[in-house]
């Protein structure tokens, strides 16, 4: 099992990092789509849950010729925050480009990623558009929300994520400056965006293209049924965001994320994709 990191001149570009705690029948078309990137100078850091060592196993047997993946172990207690930050710690390459176990890649991603950033020295987090499609790898009627700007993708971090997570590309050195991801929240992700917003010079961007596909289905952990316990959490950290910075908008995100505004937004919503066809 290819575990150990090894520094040095030939150090890939990315690093791909994904944490799984269980092998489901999405996650072999999604090691697949990364490992079929026209973009080949990446490694694939790919951190299971210790309490089943059989994962990393099955996975290597899947693709018993393939050098470029790396399995990692991480505590069971640690949940999916530890499991990111020790494969970025492991992680070789000077970008961290982030994939789940159920969604897809599309062929040319990493390419216009590494491309994008080589080009823009200032962008620190970079994601694309992301449409979304069904268990069945069928494209769905909706879109995750897109921001494209810098500017866009700040004002509306109080109120949402404006950032597609899995999709995502970073400077290893933006993820190191804020020290990770934080343990104990489900939106690991979206704290992080809001404590990399407090410094100006880290910079968020979209592109305008669609290099990634949204897998939602019932196995999710971000499903619709926990929307109330993420609400708590998200509050919290907005409510200290708050604090911290004293703008009002924090609070506004608060109420708008709340449950009940949530489903009545997500009614209008539906009402007005329905007149639209």
């Amino acid at each position: 099992m290819n575990t150990e990191a090894t520094p040095g001149e030939n150090a890939p570009r990315v690093s791909v990092v994904m944490g799984i705690a269980g092998v489901d029948v999405y996650l072999q078309a999604a090691i697949d789509s990364i490992l079929n990137q026209t973009f080949k100078d990446f490694e694939f850091i790919i951190v299971v849950d210790e309490g089943d060592s059989s994962m990393g196993q099955q996975i290597l047997a899947l693709y018993p010729k393939e050098n470029r993946i790396r399995i990692l172990q991480s505590p069971s207690l640690g949940g999916l925050a530890h499991a990111l930050n020790m494969g970025i710690g492991q992680a070789r390459g000077e970008y961290i480009a982030r994939m789940d176990g159920d969604d897809i890649s599309l062929p040319d991603r990493l390419m216009e990623q590494v491309r994008f950033l080589d080009e823009n020295k200032d962008v620190a987090v970079l994601g694309c558009r992301v449409p979304m499609i069904d268990s069945n790898s069928r494209k769905i009627n909706r879109e995750f929300p897109y921001y494209q700007t810098n500017k866009g993708i700040r004002r509306a971090l109080p109120f949402r994520n404006p950032l597609m997570h899995p999709a995502l590309m970073f400077r290893k050195s933006a993820l190191l400056a804020v020290n990770g991801y934080k343990y104990g929240n489900s939106a690991e992700d979206y704290e992080m965006f809001i404590r990399m917003a407090r410094n100006p010079d880290l910079k968020f961007h979209n592109l305008d293209k669609v290099l990634f596909t949204y897998r939602r289905h019932n196995l999710q952990a971000t499903n619709l049924n926990r929307v109330k316990s993420n609400y708590y959490e998200k509050s919290g950290f907005l409510f200290t965001e708050f604090l911290r910075s004293s703008s009002w908008r924090y609070l506004g995100g608060i109420l708008v994320m709340h449950p009940i505004v949530y489903r009545i937004r997500m009614f209008f919503r539906k009402q007005l994709r329905g007149n639209a066809d």
